[in-house]
């Protein structure tokens, strides 16, 4: 039986999946990646294509943007079968050395949202499948010569964000970057015994004030076609120890 928002059938998506916020980001990895992709659903425009990467099934889903519609994707597609999530998203830097284009894989996540509450408490933390981002981190090794791993933050509030001195204690704390889904669906998939990561490409720098300068396009372009080539590989290669 479909579900609501994601309306179609079980038979229709992979137990691997990657999930984006943006629509033309499912499209590029549809169009670029996949073969023989189907559209399986747009309804509420979120778009779902299941097709191959290297002849292995998989299925690119869109979440919408924040915490609570990326819980209720994640949840409805884990009803209908879904094992393995591979994050691939955009994210703002906070460590003042990343700039646009740049790579970085959440080791773990600070959750300023108010829906992952809903799940677990704050105090459980909110942190990737160890050997999924392992090998996240290895597949990155071996197509990048730079990135940057480590502890992100999850916030609701696009346009409002944190005073100086709540900054300054980030940076301090080698918090990585900023972004909008990654603590619901790490705590979610926790809750769910699923397995997530997340990978993000970099598309300004807030410690710096520069956030999505004009002019630096194709080096977004370029950093999201890495990030979504190392998702590939890494959801391709790898074996779930559960199945």
């Amino acid at each position: 039986m479909a579900e609501p928002h994601i309306r179609c059938e079980k038979e229709e998506i992979s137990e691997k999946i990657i999930l984006v916020g943006n629509l033309d980001r499912a499209k590029r990895i549809k169009e670029e990646f996949l073969k023989d992709a189907k559209l399986v659903n747009e309804y509420r425009n979120l778009l779902v294509y299941t097709g191959f990467y290297r002849n292995s099934r998989l299925t690119v889903a869109t979440t919408g943007m924040g915490a609570p519609s990326a819980g209720i994707v994640l949840e409805e597609l884990i009803k209908l079968g879904g094992k393995v999530f591979i994050r691939v998203g955009s994210a703002g830097g906070i460590n003042p050395k990343i700039d646009v284009g740049d790579i970085v894989i959440a080791t773990g996540s600070i959750r300023d949202d108010g829906t992952s509450i809903k799940y677990l408490p704050l105090e459980y933390p909110a942190v990737p499948d160890f050997d999924l981002t392992s090998l996240l981190i290895r597949k990155a090794k071996e197509n990048l010569e730079k990135f940057y791993y480590g502890v992100v933050i999850s916030s609701d509030g696009f346009y409002e964000g944190y005073d100086e001195k709540m900054m300054k204690k980030l940076v301090e704390s080698k918090v990585q970057a900023i972004e909008m889904e990654s603590g619901v669906i790490f705590i979610l998939s926790q809750r769910r015994c699923v397995k997530s990561a997340a990978i993000f490409t970099i598309d300004g720098n807030i410690t710096l004030g520069k956030m999505k300068e004009k002019g630096k396009e194709e080096k977004f372009n370029l950093g999201e076609y890495n990030a979504i080539k190392i998702a590939l590989e890494t959801i391709y290669d790898f074996k779930n120890k559960e199945d």
